[in-house]
């Protein structure tokens, strides 16, 4: 496996834009638990290896393997182990690279925690707020911020665009929520501080099961993003199908 920055040196794209699939890990057992894994590294569990092989068989019945430049994923073993498994049922050697910058949200003191207990609830609910409005210098204690969360994982999809015009992406729930946040409002809270569009702040809050998928444009003249589907079910085949669709549209 070779690093991003190496690997996007190799494989800059040929065209003006990149399709990326950008796919939510498989479960854990702390997923299973409802407990805050953050930046802890924690392994898939039964479920989520067989999750990962089910997104691998979707994504190659979508005909995306075969097209495929790279699996990129977050270095934390529950994505690159997500990843790997769905590198290693294409039908080419694909490279193969992970980038930090697609980490989870660093929920700090957090971590470790109950996702029903009070006060945890309590803390992400005033920093989703405060981040909707604009205000992303509200963090975790011991962990990160709204800026330093959504500055890193558009940095990061936008270095993953780089290696060809198919690409495949392995990362997480809230940095996924966040980045269609900021896509959708044209990255115009994190420039200008300005609060999120009404359709952003109705994604942070949705459901984002494990292996879901989202389907993202980077267009490289325009430096920009544009949104063909999100959180996708890839374990669903009438999701599969919605997907396969906008990809064929497209």
């Amino acid at each position: 496996m070779e690093c991003l920055t190496a690997v996007s040196q190799l494989c800059s794209a040929t065209k003006k834009q990149t399709r990326l699939y950008i796919i939510r890990h498989g479960e854990t057992v702390w997923n299973a638990e409802r407990r805050i894994q953050g930046q802890l590294d924690i392994d898939l569990n039964e479920v989520g290896k067989v999750q990962a092989e089910n997104t691998a068989d979707a994504l190659s019945r979508l005909g995306v393997l075969g097209r495929a430049a790279a699996v990129v994923s977050s270095d934390l073993l529950r994505a690159s182990r997500t990843a790997d498994i769905i590198a290693a049922a294409s039908p080419r050697k694909l490279h193969r690279a992970t980038d930090a910058g697609f980490r989870e949200i660093n929920f700090g003191k957090l971590q470790g925690s109950s996702s029903d207990c009070p006060d945890s609830k309590a803390l992400q609910t005033a920093n989703i707020n405060a981040w909707l409005q604009g205000d992303l210098s509200k963090g975790y204690p011991e962990g990160e911020d709204g800026c330093s969360l959504m500055s890193r994982s558009l940095s990061a999809l936008r270095n993953a665009a780089k290696l060809g015009e198919v690409v495949i992406v392995v990362a997480h729930g809230g940095m996924i929520r966040w980045s269609a946040a900021q896509i959708e409002s044209g990255e115009v809270p994190l420039r200008k501080g300005v609060p999120f569009s009404d359709h952003a702040a109705t994604l942070v809050k949705q459901p984002v099961v494990n292996c879901c998928c989202s389907t993202v444009i980077y267009d490289h003249d325009s430096d920009s993003f544009h949104a063909e589907a999100w959180f996708a079910d890839l374990q669903s085949v009438s999701q599969v199908n919605a997907v396969k669709a906008k990809d064929d549209s497209g």
